[in-house]
């Protein structure tokens, strides 16, 4: 099943044979789209930072790890702006 997340790091198989290097994030860029006024953190985290398009979101659940795996992707660049692990509780 390729779907199925990766037990170390979360991502799918297919997601690490394109990237070919782990992505890694720095804490402080990670932060700052969570400060400003409502609606500036809602247009950061929707909206493509290269073209401003509508980022389109998919989700793959492993329930057997409980983990979400939240991707989002721009239509109009193509390009993957983030994935996101999420616990499940």
């Amino acid at each position: 099943m390729e779907d199925k997340m990766d037990e170390r790091n979360g991502f799918s198989p297919e997601d690490r044979a394109t990237d070919g290097v782990p992505e890694t994030t720095d804490a402080n860029q990670t932060l700052a789209q969570f400060f400003g006024n409502p609606r500036e953190v809602i247009d950061r985290y929707t909206h493509c930072v290269l073209c401003g398009a509508n980022l389109h979101f998919s989700h793959v659940t492993d329930f057997v790890q409980n983990l979400t795996q939240e991707t989002a992707k721009c239509p109009e660049c193509g390009i993957k702006v983030r994935r996101v692990v999420h616990r499940l509780q």
